[in-house]
C-alpha cells in the first residue's frame, strides 16, 4: 500500500504540474492596443487610427451602433489604422479595436471603446491616409499619401505654423506633390484633403503631419581679403539662394563676447575693431529676418593691422570700361571724405612699369593708352603727398577701345509662335517652318536679333503630347553655335520650367520675346526683363527684355532691348488699346534710359503699330519725341517722302514687314511698305544698310515655305 501511494502522489504532482505550464503563445500575449482615436469621418464612413502594438501583423476593427455590440461587424486590417465604410449618415457608432492572428484568432483583448458618430450630410470621402514626406531638400518638400481611389483630386495645404494662419495650397491629381520655394531648415505643419474638380471639399483634412527642409551648408571659402588698423575685409563663397548671412567674431577662440554682424553677397567689412589684435571669424546662412538657414562654418582666424599705412581698409567697387580709344574711365566707392586716391595702371598682370595718377574724388580718367589694348588697374588711398594710407584694390581688367569703325548686322524677327497654327493658307507648324526660319536668319549673319513669339511654352509630339523643349530653346538650338540666348528661363517662377503652381520669382524671364546674340563676336555682360501694363487682367503678358552687350574687339558696349507690344485693336470707340501701346512704349523707354548707362542703344521689335494706324502711330511718336531713329524714316502716312532717314543702302524696304502667310508679299511701290516691326537706334549709331528679307520670284511670289508671318528685318549698323 504504502508503494502504492508513493505511485498515485507522483502520478498527481505530474498531473498538477502539467495543468499549471503555461504555453509560449499565451506568454508572448500582445498588449492590448491604446489610443484609438477618429481620423476622419464622412456621411458613409469614419477613419481611425490607433498606437501599433509591438509585435502585431493584423488588427480586427470591430463596430456597432450599440454599447454591448450587439450585431457587431468587423473588419481586419494590416496597420494601425482603419477605413470602416457602409454605415448610415448621422449615425452614432461605438467601435474597438484588437491584435489578431493570420487565421483571425485573438490574440489581446479589445482596446477601450470609442465613440463617433457619421456626417449627417456634407462630406462624402474620408480624409487620404498615410500622408508622409519622401523626400527633403533645402527648398523643397516631396509628399506622397494614400489613394482615395481613381480620378480623385486632392488639395494640399502647409505653413509654418501649427494653425495654420498663412497657409499656402496646392492642388494635384496625383497621390504626390513636392512643395517648392520653401525657407531651409524650417519646419512646415502639411495636411491633405479630397475635393472635386473645380475645388470644392469632399473630405476633411487629414491629421497634420510636420515636415523639415533640409539646412543650407555653412558658407566655404571664408577669409580675410584685407586689413586695416580698425577693419577686416572678408569674403566667402556664396551659397545657392542664400539672401542673407551673419558673421560671428570675437577676441576668443571659444567665441566668448562675440559680436555679429549681417551682410549680403559674398564680401563684406567688419569695423570699429582693435588695432593688432587677432579676431576669430564665423558665418552662417540666415533669412533676411535673422532666423538661422545652417550652421556656422569653421572659424578663420585674422590680424587687425598696426601700421599707419594701413589706416583704411583698400577702396572697393573698382570698374573700369573704355571711353574712347586710349582711354579708360575708371570709378571706385569712397573710403571717406577729404581722402586722395592713387591708381595705377598696367599692360601686365605683375603691375610693372605702371602708369600712376591721384585723384581727390572716386573717378579718374587714365589716357595715353594703346588702342584695343587689355589693362590691368588697382587703387588705394593715399596722403596728399602720397603716403600709402591703404593696400591696394584687387586689381581689374579693362580693354581699351580699338580706332577702328564697330559694324554691328542686328536684326528683328517675329517668328509665330508654334501654339498659334490657325491652319491658314500657306501657313505650316512649327516643324514644318523651323528650318526656313533658322535659314533666314544664318544667312542674315546677325550678330544679336530680337526675336517675338518664339514662344516659352512646350512644343507637341506628332500625337499632340507636350514635350519638355519650348518653342525658343528648339530655336536656338537649331541656330547652333556660336548664337546664345541672353536669358534661359521659360517662366519667372522659383521653378522657371513650368508656370502649374508657379510661386513667383524673378527670372529675368520675357515669355516669347528673346535676345540671341553671336557669342563669338559679342560678350553678355547683364540681362533683364519689364513686363508691361495690360488693360485686362485676361490679357497676355507683354515684356520688353533687354540686354547690354560687349564687342569683344573692340571693348565697345551697347544696350539692346526687344518687345512685342499688346496686339487687340479698339472697338465701339474705344482707344484702351491705342493708349496702352503708347503707355507700353513709355514704360519699355523708362526701362532703357535706367539701363543704358551712356550707352548706344537698339530698341527692336513688333510694335503692332504702324503708319496707317487711327489715330496714329502712338510707339513710333514716343521713341522720335524720345530721340530714337528710325532710319527708314517711315513716317505717318508717308509715301514718297522718308523724313529723317539715315540709311544709306535699301534692299526691299518697299515690302511690308507683315505678310501674314499670304502667298504674294505685300509690297508697294513707294519706298517704305507698312511696318509693325522696328530697328529704332539712337542718334549717333550709322545705319549703312536696311534689308527686309524676303525670298520672292520676280512676280513677288514667296519662294519655298513662307518662314512666319512677320518678314525679318536686318540692318547693318556702326557703333558710334
Amino acid at each position: 500500500m504504502k508503494t502504492l501511494r508513493v505511485v498515485l502522489v507522483a502520478l498527481l504532482a505530474a498531473v498538477l504540474t502539467i495543468g499549471v505550464s503555461v504555453p509560449a503563445a499565451e506568454a508572448a500575449k500582445p498588449a492590448t492596443p491604446t489610443g484609438l482615436k477618429v481620423l476622419s469621418t464622412s456621411t458613409k464612413a469614419v477613419s481611425v487610427g490607433w498606437k501599433s502594438v509591438s509585435g502585431a501583423s493584423r488588427y480586427r476593427v470591430q463596430y456597432a451602433t450599440s454599447t454591448d455590440f450587439s450585431g457587431a461587424k468587423s473588419a481586419s486590417v494590416d496597420a494601425a489604422a482603419a477605413d470602416v465604410g457602409g454605415l448610415s449618415a448621422g449615425t452614432t457608432y461605438y467601435l474597438r479595436v484588437r491584435v489578431i492572428d493570420a487565421d483571425g484568432g485573438a490574440l489581446s483583448n479589445y482596446s477601450a471603446t470609442l465613440k463617433v458618430k457619421t456626417r449627417a450630410s456634407g462630406y462624402t470621402q474620408l480624409a487620404p491616409l498615410g500622408l508622409k514626406a519622401t523626400a527633403s531638400k533645402t527648398t523643397s518638400v516631396t509628399l506622397g499619401w494614400s489613394s482615395r481611389g481613381s480620378g480623385i483630386r486632392y488639395r494640399v495645404s502647409y505653413a509654418t505654423k501649427s494653425s495654420f494662419a498663412d497657409a499656402v495650397y496646392r492642388r494635384q491629381t496625383s497621390t504626390s506633390q513636392t512643395l517648392n520655394g520653401l525657407r531651409p531648415n524650417t519646419t512646415y505643419y502639411v495636411k491633405v484633403r479630397v475635393i472635386t474638380a473645380d475645388g470644392g471639399n469632399l473630405s476633411a483634412y487629414s491629421p497634420a503631419i510636420t515636415v523639415k527642409t533640409a539646412a543650407m551648408t555653412a558658407p566655404k571659402g571664408l577669409k580675410v581679403t584685407a586689413a586695416s588698423k580698425s577693419a577686416l575685409a572678408v569674403s566667402w563663397t556664396t551659397v545657392a539662394g542664400a539672401e542673407r548671412y551673419r558673421i560671428q567674431y570675437a577676441k576668443k577662440s571659444s567665441m566668448a563676447g562675440a559680436k555679429y554682424a549681417r551682410f549680403s553677397g559674398g564680401s563684406a567689412e567688419l569695423t570699429g575693431l582693435s588695432g593688432g589684435t587677432t579676431y576669430y571669424l564665423k558665418i552662417r546662412v540666415i533669412t533676411p529676418s535673422g532666423i538661422n538657414l545652417g550652421p556656422y562654418s569653421s572659424a578663420v582666424k585674422a590680424n587687425t593691422a598696426t601700421a599707419s599705412t594701413a589706416s583704411h581698409l583698400p577702396p572697393t567697387g573698382l570698374t573700369a570700361s573704355a571711353s574712347a580709344p586710349g582711354k579708360l574711365s575708371v570709378s571706385w566707392k569712397s573710403r571717406g571724405s577729404g581722402l586722395r586716391y592713387q591708381v595705377q595702371s598696367s599692360a601686365n598682370a605683375a603691375m610693372s612699369s605702371p602708369k600712376t595718377l591721384t585723384s581727390s574724388g572716386t573717378t579718374a580718367t587714365v589716357s595715353g593708352l594703346d588702342a584695343a589694348t587689355t589693362y590691368h588697374l588697382r587703387v588705394r588711398v593715399v596722403t596728399a603727398a602720397g603716403a600709402a594710407l591703404s593696400g591696394y584694390s584687387p586689381t581689374k581688367t579693362a580693354k581699351t577701345r580699338s580706332d577702328k569703325p564697330v559694324e554691328l548686322r542686328v536684326a528683328s524677327y517675329n517668328v509665330t509662335c508654334a501654339n498659334c497654327f490657325a491652319g491658314r493658307p500657306n501657313e505650316g507648324t512649327w516643324y514644318e517652318r523651323r528650318d526656313a526660319v533658322v535659314a533666314t536668319v544664318k544667312a542674315q549673319k546677325a550678330d544679336v536679333i530680337g526675336f517675338q513669339e518664339a514662344s516659352q511654352g512646350w512644343l507637341k509630339d506628332s500625337a499632340g503630347k507636350p514635350v519638355s523643349k519650348a518653342q525658343f530653346e528648339d530655336l536656338v538650338e537649331r541656330l547652333g553655335s556660336p548664337y546664345k540666348v541672353t536669358n534661359k528661363h521659360r517662366n519667372n517662377c522659383v521653378k522657371s520650367t513650368t508656370p502649374t503652381n508657379c510661386v513667383y520669382q524673378d527670372q529675368g524671364a520675357s515669355q516669347g520675346t528673346k535676345i540671341v546674340y553671336n557669342s563669338a563676336r559679342l560678350t553678355l555682360v547683364s540681362e533683364g526683363s519689364k513686363r508691361l501694363a495690360k488693360v485686362k487682367e485676361t490679357d497676355p503678358d507683354r515684356y520688353v527684355a533687354w540686354a547690354i552687350l560687349e564687342d569683344k574687339d573692340s571693348g565697345r558696349r551697347f544696350l539692346f532691348a526687344n518687345t512685342h507690344l499688346e496686339h487687340h485693336a479698339d472697338a465701339g470707340g474705344s482707344s484702351a488699346y491705342f493708349d496702352l501701346r503708347v503707355t507700353q512704349t513709355r514704360e519699355a523707354l523708362a526701362l532703357i534710359n535706367a539701363k543704358r548707362q551712356g550707352l548706344p542703344v537698339y530698341f527692336v521689335g513688333d510694335f503692332n503699330s504702324h503708319k496707317w494706324t487711327v489715330p496714329a502711330n502712338g510707339p513710333y511718336d514716343v521713341l522720335a519725341g524720345a530721340g530714337f531713329i528710325d532710319p527708314l524714316g517711315n513716317t505717318y502716312r508717308s509715301t514718297k517722302t522718308t523724313k529723317g532717314a539715315i540709311v544709306e543702302k535699301r534692299i526691299r524696304t518697299n515690302f511690308s514687314s507683315f505678310n501674314n502667310f499670304a502667298a504674294k508679299a505685300p509690297s508697294f511701290s513707294y519706298t517704305n511698305g507698312t511696318y509693325l516691326d522696328y530697328i529704332w537706334v539712337s542718334a549717333g549709331i550709322d545705319v549703312p544698310e536696311w534689308e527686309t528679307v524676303v525670298k520672292v520670284d520676280a512676280n513677288n511670289h514667296f519662294v519655298g515655305r513662307i518662314p512666319a508671318d512677320h518678314n525679318m528685318i536686318r540692318v547693318t549698323t556702326r557703333l558710334p
